[in-house]
């Protein structure tokens, strides 16, 4: 009975061998066809293409957009308006505050040069403030003007 048991284990193991043997073929077989249907669904859409499609695809969504910007009259007169009405009380602020900063600066400086010896001046004026220069002598021609 030894011999018969051991035969009829030997029996089982080869059946569940066997058995287990298809089911694992039938897995790989199963990854195989994954594998293969994934090779071609990557074949059918080339990464490559597809960028160069995207970046086309953005470059004429950015001309278009820039064509509508450019060519709208809408936008065109909104933005007119925006420009207007931001930067011109800015440059009124600016105009004023600096204006009242330059009479300051000038008047600081026609002092400085009233204190300066008479043949100096000029030359003072002409080399150091060349951009003032209208400006400062004719204040001080008022200056010697007015001196008493």
């Amino acid at each position: 009975m030894s011999n018969e048991l051991t035969v009829v284990i030997i029996g089982l193991y080869t059946v569940v061998y066997v058995i287990v043997f298809f089911v694992q073929k039938s897995q790989i077989d199963q990854t195989k066809e994954i594998n293969a249907s994934m090779k071609s669904f990557m074949d059918i859409f080339k990464i490559d293409e597809v960028k160069k499609y995207v970046e086309m695809r953005n470059e004429r969504v950015m001309d278009d957009a820039s064509k509508l910007i450019m060519d709208n009259k809408k936008f065109k007169d909104m933005s007119e308006y925006l420009i207007n009405t931001t930067t011109e009380p800015i440059q009124e602020y600016y105009k004023k505050t600096i204006n009242d900063r330059h009479i300051e600066l000038l008047n600081v400086v026609s002092q400085v040069i009233i204190y300066l010896e008479p043949d100096k001046r000029e030359k003072f004026i002409n080399d150091v403030l060349p951009n003032n220069q209208q400006v400062l002598m004719d204040m001080l021609i008022d200056h010697e003007k007015n001196k008493p």
